[in-house]
C-alpha cells in the first residue's frame, strides 16, 4: 500500500501552505520556501520508494513461482489511459482519475445543511461550510471524483480579501449599524470552484430580417417607405476554453459578477496548490453542463455573424441552425474567497475573485436609515418649494 504523504516541510515537518502572492509553498514554522514542482517531485520520489518497497514485500512473501510471477505482474506500471473513442467527453471521463497517492493526500467533507461536498489536503481544517455557514461539516469519502486538469492558483491572500470586504462595506450608507462587527471577516475562506472548459468549433446557418426606410413629405402629408429584406449567412467559429461553473452551490449571479478570470495564468493541476484552501466538488458533471456550454457558443456565434451585417436600419435574427463539435474538454479549478454570514435570520454570501480581486456580495438594508435619508433630502426641498409657491402665488393674494 502506498504511504500517505502529507504536505509537511521537508526541513522541520511543519505545515506547508500555498502563498498566492509568491506562488510558493511556505512553512508556517521554519519559514522555508518551496516551489510546487519541488514538492511534487519530492512526493513522487516517496511514492516510488513506497511502491518499490511494497513490490519487494510481495516478492519476498511469494510461496511459489506462480505467486512470484503474479506479484511481478502486479507491480508493472500500466498506462491507465484507455483507447481513445474520438468523443472528447467520453475519453476525458475514462482517463481523468485521481492516482492512489493523490487520494491518500486528500480528505472529503459533506455539509448536511446545503449538500456541499468539499475536498482538502490532509492538514487543512474545515470548520464551517463556505456556502451556507453551517458549522457541522461531516467527514466523507473521496470517491468517483475526476482529477482536475488545470488550476488558477490563488494570487490574493486572506488579508487582501478581508481588506476588500471592509472597503466594500465602507461605501454603503444604508448598511445596518453593527453589521460589520457581527460579520466575522476573519472567517473568510478560500475555495477552489470547479469549472468545465470546452473547446471546439461551431458552424452556423442563420437567417436575418432587416429593414431600411426613407421618409419624405409634400405640402399635405409625410410619407415613410420601408423595405424588408431576408438575409442569409453561413459561418464557423473556433472556441477555446468556454467556461461553465460545475457547482450549483455557487450562485451564477455571483460567479458572473466576479468573472472573468485571466486564463493566461492557468497551469497544469497539482495538489501542491491546495494546502490551506478548500476545493468544491462539482455536482454538475461535464455532460450535464454540456447544454449550457453549447447555448453560450450558439449565442456568441449568432451575435458575431450578425455583426457582419451592415447598411440596414434594423436587423433581427430570424432562424438559426448551429452545429457544435467539441475537440477537447477540461476540468479546472478557479480561486474564490468566500464569506457566508447571517443577519436578522437572513443569509448573505460574499465572493471575491482570488486572482483579480473583483468582489460581489449581498448586503442588508436598514429601513430606518432609508427613512432618515429620505427625510433629510425631502425636508429642505419641501421648504424651498413652499417658499417658491408663497412668492409666486402669495403676492397675488392667492395665499
Amino acid at each position: 500500500m502506498a504511504e500517505a504523504t502529507n504536505y509537511q516541510c521537508p526541513n522541520c515537518q511543519g505545515r506547508l501552505s500555498f502563498d498566492g502572492e509568491s506562488g510558493q509553498l511556505k512553512c508556517e514554522f521554519c519559514e522555508s520556501v518551496f516551489s510546487p514542482q519541488d514538492i511534487e517531485e519530492l512526493y513522487a520520489q516517496k511514492q516510488a520508494q513506497a511502491d518499490e518497497k511494497a513490490a519487494g514485500d510481495r516478492a519476498s512473501q511469494a510461496e511459489d513461482v506462480s505467486a512470484a510471477e503474479a506479484s511481478v505482474s502486479a507491480d508493472v506500471h500500466v498506462d491507465p489511459k484507455r483507447e481513445l473513442t474520438g468523443d472528447p467527453v467520453q475519453d476525458y471521463l475514462a482517463n481523468a482519475r485521481w492516482s492512489d497517492a493523490d487520494v491518500d493526500n486528500m480528505r472529503a467533507y459533506n455539509c448536511p445543511s446545503c449538500g456541499a461536498q468539499l475536498m482538502v489536503d490532509q492538514v487543512t481544517a474545515v470548520t464551517s461550510c463556505p456556502y451556507c455557514g453551517n458549522n457541522t461539516v461531516l467527514p466523507g469519502q473521496l470517491s468517483d471524483v475526476l482529477k482536475p486538469d488545470l488550476v488558477i492558483p490563488f494570487k490574493l491572500d486572506r488579508n487582501a480579501a478581508i481588506a476588500a470586504l471592509k472597503e466594500y462595506y465602507g461605501g454603503k450608507r444604508f448598511l445596518p449599524d453593527g453589521f460589520t462587527e457581527g460579520n466575522h471577516l476573519e472567517e473568510v475562506q478560500g475555495v477552489y470552484v470547479p469549472f468545465w472548459l470546452y473547446s471546439g468549433t461551431a458552424t452556423g446557418d442563420f437567417t436575418f430580417e432587416a429593414t431600411t426606410s426613407r421618409t419624405w413629405s409634400d405640402s399635405e402629408n409625410m410619407y415613410t417607405e420601408t423595405d424588408h429584406y431576408n438575409l442569409h449567412r453561413v459561418g464557423s467559429m473556433d472556441f477555446y476554453l468556454v467556461p461553465v461553473d460545475g457547482s450549483t452551490k455557487m450562485p451564477d449571479t455571483h460567479m458572473d459578477a466576479i468573472e472573468p478570470f485571466d486564463y493566461s495564468e492557468l497551469v497544469p493541476f497539482s495538489v501542491a496548490y491546495l494546502p490551506g484552501y478548500l476545493t468544491d466538488r462539482y455536482d454538475l458533471d461535464v455532460q450535464q453542463c454540456d447544454p449550457r456550454a453549447r447555448n453560450r457558443v450558439e449565442a456568441t456565434c449568432a451575435n458575431a455573424i450578425q455583426g457582419t451585417i451592415s447598411g440596414y436600419e434594423s436587423v433581427s435574427l430570424g432562424s438559426s441552425d448551429t452545429d457544435v463539435e467539441w475537440s477537447e474538454v477540461s476540468y479546472a479549478l478557479m480561486p474564490v474567497w468566500m464569506l457566508h454570514t447571517k443577519w436578522n435570520g437572513n443569509d448573505y454570501l460574499f465572493a471575491m475573485n482570488g486572482q483579480t480581486g473583483k468582489l460581489i456580495g449581498d448586503l442588508p438594508i436598514d429601513p430606518g436609515k432609508v427613512r432618515k435619508r429620505f427625510i433629510v433630502l425631502f425636508f429642505p426641498l419641501a421648504i424651498i418649494l413652499a417658499i417658491v409657491l408663497f412668492v409666486v402665488f402669495g403676492t397675488n393674494g392667492l395665499f
